[in-house]
């Protein structure tokens, strides 16, 4: 007869699992990814992995909530912060490329790149999604408030923006460093036109 493992170990693998399958998903397709070399990586056995996981969906589905789950928190940080709008707005942008490109080759997999996965990775990228989308508009209309911005629609704005992010951290040839959040928050914040050109 085998003993239950304690509480403690059976999180430990738990985590181990997750975390060796959010690096995994990071890097490669979905369906690259196969559950042998996913539990040499977490150093436990395949059997294991289905005893906390009905399904690869489910480990990929809890993988990159918790990654997005991350970003939220990170965002919503930034967001609070004491310092002028448009200096948290870029912050945030910085933020959200970083964690947008961990997770490049799962968002493409939601993207409808992989038909394997179903509306189940949608459905959760886009309620992540707008929890990152609010925190946007909470600081434009900060900024807005504080003459820091000019008038806007900040739900329009906030979407913008997080599409713009977005299509930048996920691109194939993305440019993930800070330089990327000080050119994409400049051309947010300025946009295209010369400097106190009439329009």
């Amino acid at each position: 007869m085998t003993l239950p493992l304690p509480a403690t170990n059976r999180n430990d693998r738990r985590q181990r699992i997750v975390l060796a399958a959010s690096q995994m998903f990071a890097e490669r397709a979905y369906v690259e990814v196969q559950m042998d070399e996913l539990a040499r990586a977490a150093a436990v056995a395949k059997p294991t992995i289905y005893r906390y996981f009905s399904s690869k969906e489910d480990l990929f589905l809890e993988a990159l909530d918790g990654t997005m789950s991350e970003l939220v928190a990170e965002v919503c940080r930034v967001a609070d912060e004491k310092v002028p709008a448009p200096m948290v707005l870029q912050q945030m942008i910085g933020a959200a490329l970083r964690s947008f490109a961990r997770c490049t080759a799962a968002i493409r997999a939601l993207d409808g790149s992989d038909a394997a996965l179903g509306e189940r990775g949608r459905a959760m990228l886009r309620r992540r999604g707008r929890q990152i989308r609010e925190e946007f508009e909470r600081v434009l209309q900060r900024g807005v408030a504080a003459r820091e911005f000019r008038g806007l629609d900040p739900d329009l704005a906030s979407r913008a923006i997080l599409g713009a992010v977005r299509l930048t951290a996920t691109a194939e040839d993305a440019p993930n460093d800070e330089q990327a959040a000080l050119s994409l928050t400049d051309l947010l914040l300025n946009g295209i036109s010369p400097q106190g050109s009439q329009g």
